[in-house]
């Protein structure tokens, strides 16, 4: 029998025992039905009645059967008043194997479940290999077999028989993978993965069998979070060290198959344990954990440099607006002076003039030729050379060039950050992110030693003049533009990673589309959703049942019912929230 706990001793002891009631619930699950409380009348012995009606009360709150020795002492005595039993006549040890399996099929019977069959069995087993290829956790699958022999109206067995069938199947899956490695593991990589197992010196010189000699798996255990530039440039490290890995193990990885969910789970076993605890596991089993283990790290690392990503360029953007929105403040003053120029600009050389054309215009004494010579002499007078320089100062207020130049000014410093990172992360893109990829490609290629011929089309017309301004190519200015485009284009899903748990692509995350059409009838009978397929039906439901809802609700506010609302005098209403078990007022 395999060893492993799905449920802790507390969770297994809750499991196996009737729950505990509270005085609500103790009401509703023992309100027993006319045709119930006549079955139990049939019944010879005071004890034979009371286990019978105790085992129907805890069916309908679990759709479980208990031991009589687990029955609750509160409940015996709720239900013996009732039947108007006294206790001293009820002897629940004599409630004997053959009387209780009598009832239980009797409740079955009433109630239109089924027992735990071998039928049943058939049919949880089949749901159990597919949760098991998919590598859920055994918890996750012992609750979800729950839910399904509820919705199958199957009476639920006890936790070792269900514990046992999700682990011989667990085992079972384990045995396949296992025989999938031998096939395809070469010799050479499995001298690759032995190889993890030897210590490598803490220290240069130090002698490799020493006591600070760490093993190879161990150093790649850690994952620091810290966003300085040495510690990212350490991940950036091991990341190339599990990339050469990864890649030796493409061939095992694609016959094994496993999602993500199932590199996780292997990968943590590594987490948790000691060497020679992973040291002593059978040959293909240690080869099967060690593959999840390097899948899990390079997925983990290629997130965490993310997520570094983000949060770093996030906070450079910050720091780098807060600076602009304080330089904006202090030149509030010379602002409101060029705001006052250019107002009596206008007063002095445009408003004035166009008074004085239409005095001119409205002159019957004055020719044609009079007129057009007046206006000339006005226009002759117009200061063209204070226009354009008030049009330039304006120009330069209204640009973004005091941002930019600050985001260059602090570029350096993120790109001791972000630029290790952009090296090694192979993005792939949505529509629409081809120029920003052509970018990160052009970086990647110079290791971002970037110069005037870098891609231009990923930027906005104002940036692509701010990089190139004078006919100089402002290259930590660009690197600036291309880091924050692309935490913009992770952020919103554009530009995402190939092997990662956090941002693939979306469509990875959902069920694929050819799976879909094939399987559709039976996913959505699994999720229970079977009568959601119409929409139009659903709508219309949902429509029928909020609108009875809202009759239900002002009725019971009509007539007092709902102590939830109260009115003021002048007809203002105040609602308080009810508990949960109170909203039958609504």
């Amino acid at each position: 029998m395999p060893r492993m706990k799905i449920l802790n001793a507390v969770e297994q002891d809750a499991f196996a025992s009737p729950p505990v009631f509270t005085t609500a619930q103790r009401r509703h699950h023992f309100a027993f039905s006319l045709e119930a409380q006549e079955l139990a009348a049939t019944l010879r012995t005071p004890t034979n009645q009371l286990g019978f009606l105790l085992s129907w009360g805890y069916f309908s709150a679990t759709k479980q059967f208990f031991f009589p020795q687990t029955f609750r002492s509160l409940d015996i005595e709720y239900v013996a008043r009732q039947l108007g039993l006294s206790l001293d006549a009820v002897d629940l040890a004599s409630y004997d194997k053959q009387t209780v399996a009598r009832h239980q099929e009797l409740i079955l019977q009433y109630t239109g479940f089924r027992v735990f069959d071998a039928a049943a069995q058939t049919l949880l087993s089949q749901e159990i290999a597919g949760m098991v290829r998919v590598q859920l956790k055994p918890r996750l699958i012992f609750w979800r077999c729950v839910d399904l022999l509820l919705r199958e109206k199957v009476a639920v067995p006890t936790y070792f028989r269900l514990a046992a069938l999700i682990l011989t199947l667990i085992n079972r899956q384990k045995q396949t993978l296992t025989a999938l490695l031998t096939q395809t593991l070469s010799q050479q990589t499995r001298v690759l993965l032995d190889g993890l197992f030897v210590q490598s010196p803490t220290l240069e010189g130090d002698p490799v069998d020493s006591q600070t000699a760490a093993y190879k798996l161990t150093l790649l255990k850690k994952l620091s979070q810290s966003t300085k530039p040495t510690k990212i440039r350490e991940r950036v490290t091991d990341l190339t060290v599990v990339r050469e890995l990864h890649t030796r193990l493409s061939s095992v990885l694609t016959a094994l198959a496993l999602p993500p969910d199932g590199i996780r789970y292997y990968a943590n076993s590594v987490l948790k344990s000691e060497i020679f605890q992973i040291v002593r596991r059978a040959e293909e089993d240690r080869y099967l954990h060690v593959v999840a283990f390097i899948t899990h790290q390079y997925y983990r690392l290629q997130d965490n440099l993310v997520d570094v990503l983000l949060t770093a360029v996030q906070s450079y953007q910050n720091s780098a607006q807060r600076e602009h929105k304080e330089l904006r403040y202090a030149q509030r003053t010379q602002r409101k002076q060029l705001l006052q120029n250019m107002l009596g600009y206008m007063e002095e050389q445009l408003v004035n003039p166009l008074r004085a054309i239409r005095v001119i215009t409205e002159q019957p004494q004055l020719s044609d030729a009079e007129k057009i010579r007046h206006i000339r002499a006005l226009l002759a007078q117009h200061d063209d050379q204070r226009l354009v320089s008030l049009r330039d100062e304006v120009a330069t207020e209204l640009s973004d060039e005091d941002y930019f130049s600050i985001l260059e000014a602090r570029s350096v410093r993120i790109q001791n950050r972000i630029s290790p990172i952009l090296k090694v992360l192979t993005f792939q893109g949505e529509a629409g992110a081809e120029a920003l990829l052509d970018a990160l490609q052009y970086f990647q290629d110079k290791d971002g030693a970037i110069d005037k011929h870098a891609p231009l089309a990923f930027l906005s017309p104002e940036e692509r003049v701010a990089v190139t301004e004078h006919g100089r190519f402002r290259v930590s200015l660009y690197k600036a533009f291309l880091f924050l485009h692309t935490q913009r284009a992770i952020k919103a899903g554009t530009l995402n990673l190939e092997h990662s748990y956090k941002y693939r692509p979306l469509d990875e995350y959902l069920i694929d589309r050819e799976r879909w059409r094939r399987d559709k009838a039976v996913l959505l009978d699994r999720a229970g959703l079977q009568a959601c397929v119409d929409p139009h039906t659903v709508l219309s439901d949902l429509d029928e049942r909020l609108y009875q809802q809202y009759l239900t609700t002002n009725n019971h506010i009509l007539d007092g019912a709902n102590p939830f609302i109260s009115f003021g005098a002048k007809g203002a209403f105040t609602l308080k929230t009810p508990k949960q078990e109170c909203r039958c007022f609504f």
